[in-house]
């Protein structure tokens, strides 16, 4: 799903890949490289958002709180997205929580900066809006998914779009966050793993996942990868 890296700038996120040439050193001059490590707070519910975020080799897990203390994953960004979906649409804050979710590298733009670069950089304002889009369908799909699938093809989705949002087989999880990423208990989880791994699709260790058999794991998922990966190549291209 998400974008390779491109040859001449070493950019491996989908939007800023595909922002025309003349705009992307305009946008990249405001850019500033941050490391994101898992369960590090991004921003947190209502407050003031200060950074739009270009993931290039971490995931960001958006999640929706609730007055018990327990949270579930609303949507993850990761190469092929970015985080700070409110200023864009000129609102401050947001009702979600985001936090690292897999470790890695980002590229950061000042709020100010951001809403000053998609004024000027038309092919910019045309990509987030069709992002916009997708995130409203992807969200869509995965409620669906959420409501009609068994937890193995749940767990085998999520993997492959965190495998396809990093750039590498493996990458750390553990099954704790996992399980709360997909709203479901922990030996739910164990026991997912346990069947993708004994059909030797995935191997993990203690909070790390290695995918083995990227196609078995594939036809182990549910139609929704496919569904939304084919969306987005329609939409963000």
């Amino acid at each position: 799903m998400s974008a390779p890296t491109h040859p001449a700038t070493g950019i491996r996120n989908r939007i800023l890949n595909l922002v025309s040439a003349h705009e992307l050193q305009t946008v990249l001059d405001r850019c500033e490289t941050a490391k994101i490590e898992s369960k590090d707070i991004v921003f947190r519910r209502g407050e003031a958002i200060r950074h739009i975020y270009f993931p290039e080799t971490c995931v960001i897990s958006l999640d929706t709180e609730l007055q018990d203390g327990n949270s579930v994953e609303a949507m993850t960004v990761g190469s092929d997205g970015f985080v700070g979906m409110p200023i864009f649409h000129g609102v401050p804050s947001s009702r979600l929580k985001a936090i690292g979710q897999i470790s890695g590298e980002t590229r950061r733009i000042p709020v100010d900066d951001f809403r000053q670069l998609v004024r000027e950089c038309e092919s910019l304002d045309r990509l987030l809006h069709r992002y916009s889009q997708f995130i409203f369908e992807t969200v869509s799909q995965s409620a669906a998914c959420n409501r009609l699938h068994v937890i193995e093809q749940r767990c085998a989705r999520w993997l492959l779009m965190s495998q396809d949002r990093v750039g590498r087989d493996q990458f750390d999880l553990t099954q704790e966050f996992l399980a709360e990423m997909l709203g479901v208990r922990r030996p739910g989880v164990t026991v997912a793993m346990g069947v993708l791994e004994k059909a030797g699709l995935i191997s993990h260790s203690r909070g790390s996942i290695t995918v083995v058999d990227r196609p078995g794991l594939e036809g182990a998922s549910c139609e929704c990868y496919q569904t939304i990966r084919d969306r987005q190549t329609e939409l963000i291209s």
